[in-house]
């Protein structure tokens, strides 16, 4: 009888007889860091760096800092050389080959990611900018970060946000008051706003883009982070798809002109770009996915509707004339098949007034004839109390926080939200975890944080003796498509409070046609992911539910 031969005895390599091309594409899906790496395992990678279409590098977030009992500053780990230097050498090893005649593959796709900006920088961006247009192929993407910090730059309310059902079984109640909830007239206040901003606070070095990267025939996306554009002007980007501008602080005539020298512009994400007002899209009638992100002075977008597929908001209560056709007014977007909207959680007190809330019933009756449909609040379903009938929509996902104060409360607005979706098939609900509780203040804020990460690993609870009010059901009209139309009901980051137990009580007790049932819980202790699906299983023992946990 043959026996099996030993593992790694007799077999070959059959991973490095593949040609140099297939190799360098395998490896361009790694960052370039762990492609080096990997074409340091033997003598026959050793030029496959060459033929990698892709140079991606993200600079490692900082250690948390360690602070002596007096209170300096000590960092055992830095980086053993800067990270210019390593973009520098990722840029240079592309250029190794066997032989000086063999050809070199074309750069397709460029990715730098920067954690802090020094003076050193924006020559090395620059290199790299000049580097990819010159090594470039037929299709060029580049991607360019200084910094990832929030997109939204106002405020955060947290602290006035009642905090959700999950927060209660922790037992903590109290909030700390950070600088930015204490009053304007407070006299501390005053004082604290006097004293310069501590240095993790400052804004990084803003750098002003190549001016070649306006004019390249070749590329296709460009996605830039905390940049200064000051383009040229001459622009010249007739193949350029995607444009992706993040906290750009130049002037909305500079941000304007970019965006109508891109002809054939398709995808548009604006985000936290504080200097636009108007937004004038009529010349790109190639445009069919539309993203705009916490552009708090943003107030009329004019815009050709003909090619328009997806449309994604996120700021205060949009007015009446956000959206506006070329020739004024604001008809309906019937081309618009899918629609996000994301109440910004510090406008939650915005779109509280009936006021409020019938402008957005009025901002998404527009898009009534979508089959997607995405609403998001720091309060689930709260500000959505006042919508159009949707009679063509299939999917909708409802993102945002189960209070613990007010369980019927969430009932009653997804009922409602339900009720105007006749057709619907699929409900998503998102259980937005609760917010970290942390000091921004000083030194500790470092090891607050590292603490509040730990604490915030465990999210899952479970009491047995949480009485659910299963006479809720005969005191609301349940929505139609519940009993005869929702076929998948999907639960994300379920944490199993008592709101949310009651809520998927009675979603799940009411969809009689249900045949797919998707549960991801949060991080917790798996006897009590046990539990919570033992009770799911009983409220769903009266229709055809296939139960997939997760």
């Amino acid at each position: 009888m043959d026996h099996p031969q030993i593992a790694g005895q007799g077999r070959e390599d059959r991973l490095s007889k593949l040609r140099d091309g297939v190799l360098g594409h395998i490896l361009s899906f790694l960052g370039t860091k762990e492609a080096g790496r990997a074409a340091a395992l033997s003598s026959r990678w050793r030029y496959i760096l060459a033929s990698v279409h892709t140079v991606s590098l993200e600079e490692p977030e900082k250690p948390i800092p360690d602070y002596d009992p007096n209170g300096e500053y000590d960092d055992p780990h830095r980086p053993a050389q800067p990270f210019n230097t390593v973009v520098t050498k990722a840029l240079y090893t592309r250029t190794w080959r066997p032989a000086t005649t063999a050809a070199s593959v074309p750069l397709r796709v460029l990715r730098v990611s920067l954690e802090s900006c020094t003076a050193g920088d924006a020559s090395t961006l620059n290199h790299c900018v000049a580097g990819a247009l010159r090594d470039a192929g037929p299709e060029l993407h580049v991607h360019l970060r200084l910094r990832s910090a929030p997109v939204c730059r106002r405020p955060d309310p947290d602290h006035d946000v009642p905090s959700s059902d999950e927060d209660h079984a922790a037992g903590s109640d109290e909030t700390p008051v950070v600088p930015e909830a204490i009053d304007d007239n407070d006299d501390v206040a005053s004082s604290v706003d006097e004293r310069p901003p501590p240095y993790w606070r400052l804004p990084p070095p803003l750098y002003t883009v190549c001016t070649q990267l306006f004019s390249s025939t070749a590329l296709r996306s460009l996605s830039l982070g905390s940049f200064r554009l000051c383009p040229p002007a001459t622009i010249s980007l007739p193949a350029l798809r995607a444009l992706h501008l993040t906290q750009v602080p130049d002037a909305e005539e500079h941000v304007q002109r970019l965006i109508s020298a891109c002809k054939v512009l398709a995808d548009l994400t604006l985000e936290a770009c504080a200097t636009v007002t108007t937004l004038y899209l009529v010349d790109n009638t190639c445009l069919r996915r539309l993203i705009v992100r916490c552009c708090h002075k943003l107030h009329t977008v004019t815009i050709d509707p003909s090619e328009l597929r997806s449309l994604e908001y996120r700021g205060g209560v949009p007015g009446s004339s956000f959206l506006a056709l070329p020739g004024g007014g604001g008809g309906g977007f019937p081309s618009i098949t899918s629609c996000k909207v994301d109440i910004c959680a510090v406008c939650v007190d915005e779109a509280s007034s009936p006021e409020q809330l019938a402008t957005l019933g009025s901002f998404l009756q527009r898009f009534t004839l979508g089959k997607y449909l995405h609403l998001s609040s720091a309060r689930m379903g709260s500000c959505f109390l006042e919508l159009p009938l949707f009679p063509s929509l299939r999917y909708l996902r409802l993102h945002g926080r189960v209070l613990r104060d007010d369980p019927v409360h969430h009932v009653a607005s997804t009922n409602t939200i339900l009720e105007g979706a006749p057709n619907l098939e699929h409900l998503t609900l998102f259980f937005e975890p609760p917010p970290p509780e942390t000091h921004h203040d000083g030194p500790h804020y470092f090891h607050d944080r590292k603490r509040m990460e730990l604490l915030q690993a465990h999210n899952l609870h479970y009491n047995q003796y949480d009485s659910l009010d299963n006479a809720l059901r005969a005191s609301v009209r349940i929505a139609p498509c519940l009993r005869s139309r929702v076929r998948r009901i999907s639960l994300v980051h379920y944490q199993g409070g008592r709101a949310q137990r009651m809520l998927a009580s009675f979603l799940l007790r009411n969809a009689l046609l249900l045949n797919k049932l998707y549960c991801e819980f949060a991080q917790g202790p798996m006897w009590i992911q046990m539990e919570l699906m033992r009770e799911m299983e009983s409220w769903v023992v009266n229709n055809t539910a296939r139960k997939v946990f997760h």
